[in-house]
Protein backbone atom coordinates (compact mmCIF):
# COMPACT_ATOMS: atom_id res chain seq x y z
CA UNK A 1 0.00 0.00 0.00
CA UNK A 2 1.49 3.54 -0.37
CA UNK A 3 1.40 5.47 2.33
CA UNK A 4 2.08 9.08 2.74
CA UNK A 5 2.97 10.53 6.36
CA UNK A 6 2.49 14.36 6.89
CA UNK A 7 4.85 15.94 9.67
CA UNK A 8 7.74 15.48 11.28
CA UNK A 9 7.28 15.01 15.10
CA UNK A 10 6.79 12.15 17.68
CA UNK A 11 3.85 10.40 15.62
CA UNK A 12 5.07 10.93 11.90
CA UNK A 13 8.25 9.33 13.50
CA UNK A 14 6.46 6.33 14.52
CA UNK A 15 4.15 5.84 12.34
CA UNK A 16 6.99 5.65 9.68
CA UNK A 17 8.48 2.81 12.16
CA UNK A 18 5.40 1.11 12.58
CA UNK A 19 4.35 1.13 8.49
CA UNK A 20 7.84 0.95 7.01
CA UNK A 21 8.40 -1.95 8.68
CA UNK A 22 6.11 -4.00 6.42
CA UNK A 23 7.93 -4.55 3.14
CA UNK A 24 4.44 -4.48 1.57
CA UNK A 25 4.00 -0.77 2.34
CA UNK A 26 5.71 2.16 0.47
CA UNK A 27 6.09 5.08 3.00
CA UNK A 28 6.43 8.39 1.75
CA UNK A 29 6.93 11.60 3.92
CA UNK A 30 6.34 14.76 3.11
CA UNK A 31 8.16 17.16 5.46
CA UNK A 32 9.68 20.78 5.75
CA UNK A 33 12.96 19.03 6.42
CA UNK A 34 13.54 16.73 3.83
CA UNK A 35 17.22 17.15 4.39
CA UNK A 36 17.39 15.83 7.63
CA UNK A 37 15.56 12.50 7.56
CA UNK A 38 17.27 8.85 7.02
CA UNK A 39 16.04 6.51 4.57
CA UNK A 40 15.05 4.16 7.97
CA UNK A 41 13.59 5.13 10.99
CA UNK A 42 14.17 3.12 14.06
CA UNK A 43 11.79 2.89 16.80
CA UNK A 44 13.20 1.87 20.23
CA UNK A 45 10.26 -0.63 21.50
CA UNK A 46 10.23 0.10 25.76
CA UNK A 47 7.36 -2.75 25.29
CA UNK A 48 8.98 -5.23 22.36
CA UNK A 49 10.95 -5.79 19.60
CA UNK A 50 12.48 -3.17 17.79
CA UNK A 51 11.35 -1.85 13.92
CA UNK A 52 13.05 -0.22 11.52
CA UNK A 53 11.02 1.47 9.02
CA UNK A 54 11.32 2.53 5.12
CA UNK A 55 11.11 5.91 3.92
CA UNK A 56 10.61 5.30 -0.16
CA UNK A 57 9.95 9.04 -0.37
CA UNK A 58 11.37 11.95 1.06
CA UNK A 59 9.89 15.42 0.20
CA UNK A 60 8.68 19.11 1.19
CA UNK A 61 7.09 18.85 -2.47
CA UNK A 62 3.20 17.51 -2.09
CA UNK A 63 3.03 16.99 -5.87
CA UNK A 64 6.33 14.47 -5.48
CA UNK A 65 4.91 12.28 -2.18
CA UNK A 66 0.72 12.84 -2.70
CA UNK A 67 0.51 11.26 -6.05
CA UNK A 68 -0.48 7.84 -5.96
CA UNK A 69 -1.22 7.47 -2.29
CA UNK A 70 -3.75 5.49 -1.19
CA UNK A 71 -3.92 6.26 2.44
CA UNK A 72 -2.83 9.79 4.03
CA UNK A 73 -1.88 10.75 7.41
CA UNK A 74 -1.48 13.89 8.72
CA UNK A 75 0.49 13.65 12.38
CA UNK A 76 1.05 17.37 13.13
CA UNK A 77 -0.31 20.17 15.17
CA UNK A 78 -3.62 21.77 14.23
CA UNK A 79 -2.73 25.06 13.40
CA UNK A 80 -0.20 23.48 10.76
CA UNK A 81 -3.41 21.78 8.96
CA UNK A 82 -5.48 23.92 7.12
CA UNK A 83 -2.34 24.85 4.96
CA UNK A 84 -0.75 21.21 4.69
CA UNK A 85 -4.72 20.15 3.42
CA UNK A 86 -4.60 23.25 0.85
CA UNK A 87 -0.70 22.50 -0.36
CA UNK A 88 -1.56 18.28 -1.07
CA UNK A 89 -5.15 19.12 -2.47
CA UNK A 90 -4.47 19.50 -6.29
CA UNK A 91 -2.88 16.24 -6.00
CA UNK A 92 -4.80 14.09 -3.50
CA UNK A 93 -5.54 11.19 -5.83
CA UNK A 94 -9.37 9.27 -6.19
CA UNK A 95 -10.61 6.98 -3.41
CA UNK A 96 -7.77 8.41 -1.24
CA UNK A 97 -8.03 7.81 2.51
CA UNK A 98 -7.05 10.89 4.42
CA UNK A 99 -6.63 11.03 8.14
CA UNK A 100 -5.40 12.79 11.23
CA UNK A 101 -3.55 11.51 14.38
CA UNK A 102 -5.35 12.62 16.51
CA UNK A 103 -8.47 14.81 14.74
CA UNK A 104 -9.59 17.23 16.65
CA UNK A 105 -9.35 21.10 15.83
CA UNK A 106 -11.84 21.06 13.15
CA UNK A 107 -9.97 18.91 10.70
CA UNK A 108 -13.12 17.82 9.20
CA UNK A 109 -14.72 21.20 8.47
CA UNK A 110 -11.20 21.36 7.01
CA UNK A 111 -11.33 18.73 4.75
CA UNK A 112 -14.85 19.38 4.14
CA UNK A 113 -13.57 23.10 2.60
CA UNK A 114 -10.71 22.60 1.05
CA UNK A 115 -10.85 18.91 -0.77
CA UNK A 116 -12.68 17.70 -3.53
CA UNK A 117 -14.52 15.12 -1.40
CA UNK A 118 -17.35 14.02 -3.98
CA UNK A 119 -15.96 14.54 -6.64
CA UNK A 120 -12.70 12.50 -6.36
CA UNK A 121 -14.18 10.09 -3.60
CA UNK A 122 -11.81 11.12 -0.86
CA UNK A 123 -12.78 9.51 2.36
CA UNK A 124 -11.83 11.14 5.71
CA UNK A 125 -11.32 10.01 9.06
CA UNK A 126 -9.35 10.64 12.54
CA UNK A 127 -8.66 9.25 15.40
CA UNK A 128 -10.05 10.54 19.24
CA UNK A 129 -6.02 9.89 20.53
CA UNK A 130 -2.72 8.97 18.78
CA UNK A 131 -1.47 5.51 18.53
CA UNK A 132 1.58 5.56 20.96
CA UNK A 133 3.37 7.55 22.97
CA UNK A 134 6.44 8.73 21.85
CA UNK A 135 9.81 11.02 21.94
CA UNK A 136 11.97 11.70 18.77
CA UNK A 137 15.92 10.62 20.20
CA UNK A 138 17.34 11.78 17.52
CA UNK A 139 15.37 13.48 14.71
CA UNK A 140 14.66 12.23 11.41
CA UNK A 141 16.74 8.84 12.75
CA UNK A 142 15.19 7.36 15.73
CA UNK A 143 12.15 7.72 18.12
CA UNK A 144 11.65 5.64 21.41
CA UNK A 145 7.82 4.62 21.96
CA UNK A 146 7.26 4.08 25.06
CA UNK A 147 4.07 2.88 25.26
CA UNK A 148 1.69 1.55 21.61
CA UNK A 149 -2.34 1.42 22.09
CA UNK A 150 -3.74 -1.99 22.72
CA UNK A 151 -6.62 0.18 20.82
CA UNK A 152 -7.33 3.49 19.27
CA UNK A 153 -10.76 4.72 18.58
CA UNK A 154 -11.61 6.12 15.16
CA UNK A 155 -14.35 8.41 12.78
CA UNK A 156 -14.81 8.61 9.13
CA UNK A 157 -16.49 11.80 7.59
CA UNK A 158 -18.60 9.37 6.40
CA UNK A 159 -20.31 6.30 8.27
CA UNK A 160 -20.84 3.98 5.31
CA UNK A 161 -16.78 3.56 5.53
CA UNK A 162 -16.67 3.28 9.06
CA UNK A 163 -15.94 -0.70 9.07
CA UNK A 164 -13.30 -0.46 5.90
CA UNK A 165 -10.85 2.13 7.55
CA UNK A 166 -11.38 -0.09 11.08
CA UNK A 167 -10.22 -3.08 9.41
CA UNK A 168 -7.55 -1.51 7.05
CA UNK A 169 -5.81 0.30 10.54
CA UNK A 170 -6.27 -2.97 12.56
CA UNK A 171 -4.09 -4.46 9.57
CA UNK A 172 -1.53 -1.96 9.23
CA UNK A 173 -1.22 -1.08 13.04
CA UNK A 174 -1.66 -4.66 14.69
CA UNK A 175 -4.40 -2.92 17.22
CA UNK A 176 -7.39 -3.09 17.60
CA UNK A 177 -9.53 -0.28 16.04
CA UNK A 178 -13.05 0.81 17.93
CA UNK A 179 -15.54 2.64 15.22
CA UNK A 180 -16.72 5.75 16.67
CA UNK A 181 -20.60 7.25 15.86
CA UNK A 182 -19.88 10.68 14.87
CA UNK A 183 -16.87 13.06 13.83
CA UNK A 184 -18.03 15.21 17.13
CA UNK A 185 -16.85 12.28 19.07
CA UNK A 186 -13.19 13.51 18.02
CA UNK A 187 -13.87 17.21 18.12
CA UNK A 188 -15.04 17.50 21.58
CA UNK A 189 -12.79 14.95 22.63
CA UNK A 190 -11.75 15.85 26.31
CA UNK A 191 -8.70 14.27 25.70
CA UNK A 192 -5.42 17.00 25.27
CA UNK A 193 -7.40 19.72 24.71
CA UNK A 194 -8.65 19.88 27.94
CA UNK A 195 -6.16 17.55 29.57
CA UNK A 196 -2.86 19.83 29.51
CA UNK A 197 -4.59 22.97 30.16
CA UNK A 198 -6.12 22.00 33.40
CA UNK A 199 -2.37 20.94 34.85
CA UNK A 200 -0.85 23.81 32.94
CA UNK A 201 -3.37 26.07 35.02
CA UNK A 202 -2.76 24.45 38.36
CA UNK A 203 0.94 24.36 37.88
CA UNK A 204 1.60 27.96 36.30
CA UNK A 205 -1.61 30.39 37.24
CA UNK A 206 0.44 32.08 39.71
CA UNK A 207 3.12 32.51 37.06
CA UNK A 208 4.62 35.46 34.75
CA UNK A 209 5.63 34.63 31.66
CA UNK A 210 9.65 35.46 32.18
CA UNK A 211 9.57 34.12 36.01
CA UNK A 212 12.75 31.91 36.16
CA UNK A 213 12.21 28.38 37.75
CA UNK A 214 15.28 26.08 38.77
CA UNK A 215 14.45 23.41 37.52
CA UNK A 216 11.55 22.61 35.05
CA UNK A 217 9.06 19.62 37.23
CA UNK A 218 7.47 16.47 35.67
CA UNK A 219 4.26 17.25 33.98
CA UNK A 220 2.30 13.84 35.19
CA UNK A 221 4.21 12.43 38.15
CA UNK A 222 3.76 15.98 40.12
CA UNK A 223 0.29 16.23 38.72
CA UNK A 224 -1.66 16.95 42.13
CA UNK A 225 -5.02 17.25 43.13
CA UNK A 226 -5.86 20.65 42.05
CA UNK A 227 -4.89 19.93 38.23
CA UNK A 228 -7.54 17.11 39.11
CA UNK A 229 -10.13 19.10 40.56
CA UNK A 230 -9.99 21.68 37.35
CA UNK A 231 -9.98 18.83 34.80
CA UNK A 232 -13.10 17.22 36.37
CA UNK A 233 -14.83 20.92 36.19
CA UNK A 234 -13.52 21.21 32.47
CA UNK A 235 -15.28 18.05 31.56
CA UNK A 236 -18.10 18.08 33.20
CA UNK A 237 -18.74 21.17 31.37
CA UNK A 238 -18.05 19.50 28.09
CA UNK A 239 -20.41 16.53 29.13
CA UNK A 240 -23.18 19.71 29.89
CA UNK A 241 -22.72 20.21 25.88
CA UNK A 242 -23.05 16.78 24.59
CA UNK A 243 -26.45 16.31 26.81
CA UNK A 244 -27.39 19.36 24.21
CA UNK A 245 -26.31 17.37 21.15
CA UNK A 246 -29.19 15.08 19.82
CA UNK A 247 -26.77 12.64 18.53
CA UNK A 248 -25.17 9.43 20.46
CA UNK A 249 -21.61 10.53 21.67
CA UNK A 250 -21.11 8.02 23.70
CA UNK A 251 -17.21 7.27 22.22
CA UNK A 252 -16.87 10.26 24.33
CA UNK A 253 -16.57 9.32 28.09
CA UNK A 254 -16.00 11.33 30.99
CA UNK A 255 -12.86 11.39 32.25
CA UNK A 256 -12.93 9.76 35.45
CA UNK A 257 -14.32 6.68 33.64
CA UNK A 258 -11.77 7.10 31.20
CA UNK A 259 -8.92 6.49 33.82
CA UNK A 260 -10.95 3.81 36.18
CA UNK A 261 -11.47 6.47 39.21
CA UNK A 262 -14.76 8.25 41.01
CA UNK A 263 -12.99 11.66 42.62
CA UNK A 264 -10.04 13.87 41.77
CA UNK A 265 -7.82 11.71 44.37
CA UNK A 266 -8.05 8.65 42.59
CA UNK A 267 -7.67 10.69 39.41
CA UNK A 268 -4.17 12.25 40.82
CA UNK A 269 -3.46 8.61 41.93
CA UNK A 270 -4.24 7.06 38.79
CA UNK A 271 -2.04 9.76 36.44
CA UNK A 272 1.10 10.49 38.55
CA UNK A 273 1.29 6.60 37.74
CA UNK A 274 1.18 5.81 34.33
CA UNK A 275 4.42 4.59 33.12
CA UNK A 276 3.93 5.91 29.67
CA UNK A 277 4.25 9.05 31.26
CA UNK A 278 6.99 8.82 33.41
CA UNK A 279 9.51 11.31 32.66
CA UNK A 280 7.48 13.79 30.61
CA UNK A 281 8.57 17.31 31.61
CA UNK A 282 6.35 20.57 31.66
CA UNK A 283 6.53 23.30 28.65
CA UNK A 284 9.08 25.00 29.84
CA UNK A 285 12.32 26.45 27.83
CA UNK A 286 15.86 26.53 29.09
CA UNK A 287 17.52 29.82 29.10
CA UNK A 288 20.59 30.65 31.37
CA UNK A 289 19.30 31.37 34.58
CA UNK A 290 16.81 28.36 34.59
CA UNK A 291 13.12 27.64 32.86
CA UNK A 292 10.75 29.82 31.86
CA UNK A 293 6.94 28.87 30.30
CA UNK A 294 7.47 27.81 26.59
CA UNK A 295 4.27 29.98 25.14
CA UNK A 296 5.21 28.27 21.85
CA UNK A 297 4.67 24.67 22.95
CA UNK A 298 1.80 22.69 21.49
CA UNK A 299 0.21 22.83 25.67
CA UNK A 300 -0.25 26.33 24.56
CA UNK A 301 -0.87 26.30 20.70
CA UNK A 302 -2.63 23.18 19.66
CA UNK A 303 -4.48 22.41 23.19
CA UNK A 304 -5.48 25.58 23.73
CA UNK A 305 -6.01 27.80 20.96
CA UNK A 306 -7.06 25.24 18.72
CA UNK A 307 -8.35 23.06 21.28
CA UNK A 308 -9.85 23.96 24.19
CA UNK A 309 -10.84 27.33 22.47
CA UNK A 310 -12.73 25.37 19.80
CA UNK A 311 -14.18 23.49 22.67
CA UNK A 312 -15.65 26.64 23.95
CA UNK A 313 -16.94 27.95 20.44
CA UNK A 314 -19.34 24.97 19.89
CA UNK A 315 -20.52 25.45 23.95
CA UNK A 316 -21.18 29.03 23.09
CA UNK A 317 -23.44 28.34 19.78
CA UNK A 318 -25.61 25.75 22.10
CA UNK A 319 -25.50 28.63 25.37
CA UNK A 320 -23.41 26.33 27.67
CA UNK A 321 -22.16 28.03 30.61
CA UNK A 322 -18.61 27.18 30.53
CA UNK A 323 -16.81 29.29 33.77
CA UNK A 324 -14.13 26.93 34.61
CA UNK A 325 -13.36 26.71 30.77
CA UNK A 326 -13.57 30.45 30.51
CA UNK A 327 -11.41 30.60 33.57
CA UNK A 328 -8.33 28.65 32.13
CA UNK A 329 -8.67 30.29 28.72
CA UNK A 330 -8.53 34.03 30.35
CA UNK A 331 -5.30 32.90 32.31
CA UNK A 332 -3.92 31.58 29.15
CA UNK A 333 -4.73 34.65 26.51
CA UNK A 334 -3.34 36.93 29.14
CA UNK A 335 -0.04 34.96 28.87
CA UNK A 336 0.03 34.44 25.41
CA UNK A 337 -0.64 38.07 25.17
CA UNK A 338 -3.99 37.43 22.97
CA UNK A 339 -7.64 38.71 22.86
CA UNK A 340 -9.55 35.95 22.36
CA UNK A 341 -12.48 35.48 24.72
CA UNK A 342 -14.23 38.83 25.99
CA UNK A 343 -16.98 38.94 28.56
CA UNK A 344 -17.49 35.38 27.85
CA UNK A 345 -17.87 35.76 24.26
CA UNK A 346 -15.08 34.78 21.45
CA UNK A 347 -14.90 38.17 19.60
CA UNK A 348 -11.49 39.45 20.64
CA UNK A 349 -9.47 40.94 17.84
CA UNK A 350 -7.04 37.95 17.76
CA UNK A 351 -10.36 35.81 16.89
CA UNK A 352 -9.87 36.16 13.22
CA UNK A 353 -6.61 33.79 14.05
CA UNK A 354 -8.32 30.80 14.69
CA UNK A 355 -10.38 28.18 13.13
CA UNK A 356 -13.78 29.32 14.82
CA UNK A 357 -17.16 27.95 13.30
CA UNK A 358 -17.81 31.11 11.59
CA UNK A 359 -15.25 30.64 9.34
CA UNK A 360 -16.44 27.74 8.19
CA UNK A 361 -19.95 29.55 7.35
CA UNK A 362 -21.62 27.78 10.58
CA UNK A 363 -23.35 30.67 12.91
CA UNK A 364 -26.17 28.86 14.46
CA UNK A 365 -27.02 24.80 15.94
CA UNK A 366 -29.09 24.27 13.23
CA UNK A 367 -25.90 24.73 10.64
CA UNK A 368 -23.95 22.48 13.24
CA UNK A 369 -26.35 19.94 13.66
CA UNK A 370 -27.52 20.11 9.89
CA UNK A 371 -23.44 19.52 9.15
CA UNK A 372 -22.87 16.41 11.67
CA UNK A 373 -26.54 15.00 10.56
CA UNK A 374 -25.13 14.52 6.85
CA UNK A 375 -21.49 13.54 8.27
Amino acid sequence: MVIGICGGGNIAHSLIGLLGADTSNEVRLLTRKPSEWQKQVRVINCEGSDLLGEISLVSDDASQIIPECELIILALPSQARESLIKQIAPFVSEGTWIGSFPGMGNFELICHKHLPLKEKNIRVFASQRVPCIARVSEYGKEVVMTSKKDSMAVVTLNPAYAEEISNLLSSLLDMQILPLNNFLEVTLSTSNPILHPARMYALFKDMKADEVWDKNPTFYESWNLESSEILIKMDEEVHNLLEKIPFDLSGIKPLLEHYDSTNAKELTKKLTSIQAFKGLLSPMKKIDEGFVIDLESRYFIEDISYGLILIKDIAHLFSINTPTIDQVIYWAQELLNKDYLLDGKLEGADCEELLLHLSFSISSPEEFLNFYQQS
